[in-house]
This record gives C-alpha cells, structure tokens and sequence, in this order.
C-alpha cells in the first residue's frame, strides 16, 4: 500500500520545528508565573475616574506603588473589623 504525501513529509518537518517562529504549544495549565504574582490572585473593582487619579499621585509623590496603597487600604479595613492584616 501507498504511504500519503504527508507521511511522506514528516521526517521533514520534524527537521524544521527549531526554527519556528511561533512557541510551541504548552500543556494546559503549565505557564510562567512572574515571583511578583506567585500565591496571589488578582482583584478588580469598578472606582471613579477621580479615584483613580487620586491614587495615582498618592502613590507618585509618596514613591510608592498603587498596589502597595490599596493593600494599605485592605489592612486598614481588616483591621477595623478585628481581623489579622495580611495583605501585602
């Protein structure tokens, strides 16, 4: 029997795959996780316009980050209701 035109073409194409410009696929559930987002997950919020502008000076002229501000905020409000502060 005949091999197909694709069999044929195997060999060769394994040839070729380092020089892919495209990565190669990575099994599901297995990326990169930069150390800054390691054992974190994220939080989004819907805040004013002005909020957010406010926040963004707040953290320039104090030279700290937004995020280092609102994890401020979350201790803050944990501390108020008596649990332990653990944002970072």
């Amino acid at each position: 029997m005949k091999q197909s035109k694709a069999d044929d073409r195997n060999p060769w194409l394994s040839r070729l795959t380092p020089f892919r410009r495209t990565p190669q696929a990575r099994p599901a559930g297995a990326y990169a996780v930069p150390p800054s987002r390691a054992n974190r997950k994220a939080l989004t919020t819907w805040q004013d316009a002005a909020a957010l502008k406010q926040l963004k000076h707040l953290a320039n002229d104090l030279g700290t980050s937004q995020q280092g501000l609102i994890a401020e905020g979350i201790n803050h409000v944990l501390a108020k209701y008596g649990k332990p502060t653990v944002a970072t």
